[in-house]
């Protein structure tokens, strides 16, 4: 197991993602509206959000075990954030797309890096 690469870095990015997806439920839910079709919609998105933080914290347990959801779940999961990422870059929120992409480029090089070393459920020992 020596050859293998450490997972201690992948579960941790996917844990800080999924933090910070808490995070942003909780800003957006606790956010002011005056009207209620807009409060509906912020409490629906900060669902959404709290969904997706569970995903990628169940993701990131996945890894820490040498799962395989965590790894095809946490690549997948890193397309998707570079994508909103990227689209948050080109829309001019510089601060919240850069970190972002930043963490999906990092996330994925260390989910890839995992790939071959995490056993599928036909490897016989």
């Amino acid at each position: 197991m020596a050859d293998y690469p450490s997972r201690t870095p992948a579960t941790l990015v996917l844990a800080l993602e999924a933090l910070g997806l808490l995070a942003l439920a909780s800003i957006v839910a606790l956010g002011g509206t005056d009207s209620d079709a807009s409060r509906t919609f912020l409490l629906g998105l900060a669902g959404f959000l709290v969904l997706f933080a569970v995903l990628v914290g169940l993701a990131a347990t996945s890894v820490l075990r040498g799962g395989r959801f965590g790894v095809g779940f946490g690549i997948t999961w890193q397309l998707f954030q570079a994508l909103t990422a990227a689209s948050m870059l080109r829309g001019g929120l510089l601060t919240a797309g850069g970190i972002g992409l930043v963490l999906a480029i990092i996330a994925i090089v260390l989910l890839m890096r995992l790939v071959s070393s995490t056993p599928t459920p036909l490897d016989q020992d």
